[in-house]
């Protein structure tokens, strides 16, 4: 169990809530600082964290573990004043999504510190419970390892890589994933298609208008942190145009073509194709019956 008191910096957040709830379910004495804390708990300061003064500068010499859940420039600007109030061998939790600027930080700014990177693959709203939790490791010690096994005991699928692993992987998980998603959506809207074809379309075309429902109603500044802060998407994003390039080649070419580039396109799956086939099959099998009808008079592309 992580020991406190405990100070989650942006603990209003949705990845500082969900630490400061599995916490406190623990039974461990933790300290929000936030610029707008939360307004049901009377216990939280609003601070800054690039700047902190008064109860939260204390709070932070003498807490065993802060967590910082914060965005990245301001994970950047915190490291450095950590660094002058943190005690040795504290444990410095940051929740970045990415994570390949953290060390150079931490090893001029804060060496004295253990440092551990979590990155929740998933909405926080859906909980801890059976979800995936990378953790990254930045300079170890026992407290590591100790907030490492307290993701798995609230039921977490802790996944350990490097800074640099966290960073490729996540590349192709979130920034190749939702520029897809999103570049779906801008060739509908270039393609004009008619409402028509929510009310005709496949469960293929139904889940990826599902995931463009998700995506295109986050939070801008969130989807645009994946793509201009990892080092590696824009190397995901020229992959997706080059798999689309390489689609038009395949289909203006013979069929054996198009047979190769759909072997070609299965690869990555490996040995796990047949478990992701099943998954699909049981998504679209969940899926609701669609009840979009075509506005009248409209019952086919013009």
């Amino acid at each position: 169990m992580t020991r406190g008191p405990v100070v989650v910096a942006g603990g209003a957040g949705a990845v500082g809530e969900l630490l400061v709830t599995a916490l406190r379910a623990d039974g461990t004495e933790v300290l929000v600082l936030d610029p707008m804390p939360p307004p049901h708990d009377d216990t939280a300061l609003a601070a800054d964290i690039t700047a902190p003064t008064g109860r939260a500068a204390t709070a932070l010499r003498a807490a065993p573990t802060v967590v910082l859940a914060v965005p990245e420039p301001v994970a950047l600007e915190a490291i450095p004043v950590l660094g002058e109030l943190l005690t040795p061998g504290t444990l410095l939790v940051e929740t970045l999504s990415v994570k390949s600027a953290v060390p150079a930080a931490l090893h001029a700014h804060a060496p004295h510190v253990q440092a551990l990177g979590v990155n929740p693959m998933f909405a926080p709203s859906l909980g801890l419970a059976g979800r995936p939790v990378v953790a990254v490791a930045h300079q170890r010690g026992p407290a590591v390892a100790g907030f490492v096994a307290d993701l798995t005991r609230w039921g977490a699928q802790v996944v350990e890589l490097s800074a640099d692993e966290h960073d490729r992987v996540t590349a192709a998980t979130q920034a190749l994933t939702h520029a897809a998603v999103l570049a779906f959506g801008l060739a509908l809207d270039r393609l004009r298609v008619p409402d028509v074809a929510a009310a005709t379309a496949p469960p293929p075309h139904v889940l990826m208008r599902s995931l463009l429902a998700r995506v295109g109603t986050g939070a801008p500044e969130v989807y645009r942190d994946v793509q201009t802060g990892n080092p590696y998407a824009g190397a995901a994003r020229q992959a997706l145009r080059a798999g689309l390039d390489a689609l038009d080649a395949a289909v203006a070419a013979d069929p054996a073509a198009f047979g190769k580039l759909m072997d070609r396109a299965r690869r990555p799956l490996g040995d796990r194709i047949e478990r992701y086939r099943e998954t699909c099959a049981q998504v679209f099998a969940d899926l609701p019956q669609t009840t979009d009808r075509p506005p009248p008079g409209e019952t086919g592309v013009p």
